[in-house]
């Protein structure tokens, strides 16, 4: 007589190595998922400093004074989904001189970075860094808040 199927221990092997490939799964799925959330957060800011520039061109905000995201999103500059990012709905976006407390007289006054913090987080985009001869950055830095 022939014993059709497979046994117990065959059945639990199956189980187990589709668990065990099951969790590196996952594992894996969420890795992407928060790389892809900080990626998406680094966009907004973008797009939200992207914005208070040409909020500074239309309106010209002084040196060292701040506009809020709620402005720039009542205005048009910017749009995101403020559920999703209530942080950043609250915040406000800083314009600051790139040589400021520097003694040099050949500051550049046109030398400006936009800043915004999150999270106790910095994100600024470069400008102090990254702008020679007027070139302008569109990355993005960060810096953590001591």
């Amino acid at each position: 007589m022939k014993n059709k199927g497979f046994t117990l221990i065959e059945l639990l092997a199956v189980i187990v190595i589709l668990g065990i490939l099951l969790s590196i799964t996952t594992v894996s799925v969420n890795s992407l998922r928060k790389k892809q959330d900080e990626k998406n957060l680094q966009n907004v800011i973008s797009s939200i400093l992207t914005g208070a520039k040409q909020y500074n061109a239309d309106e010209r905000i002084p040196v060292g004074s701040s506009v809020s995201v709620s402005e720039l999103v009542s205005g048009n500059y910017v749009d995101f989904d403020q559920n999703k990012y209530p942080e950043l709905a609250t915040s406000d976006v800083i314009k600051e001189q790139c040589c400021e407390g520097i003694s040099d007289s050949n500051c550049n006054p046109l030398k400006v970075k936009y800043s915004i913090t999150v999270d106790e987080k910095t994100y600024n985009d470069c400008g102090c860094e990254k702008q020679e001869d007027g070139a302008e950055s569109s990355e993005i830095c960060t810096e953590q808040k001591n």
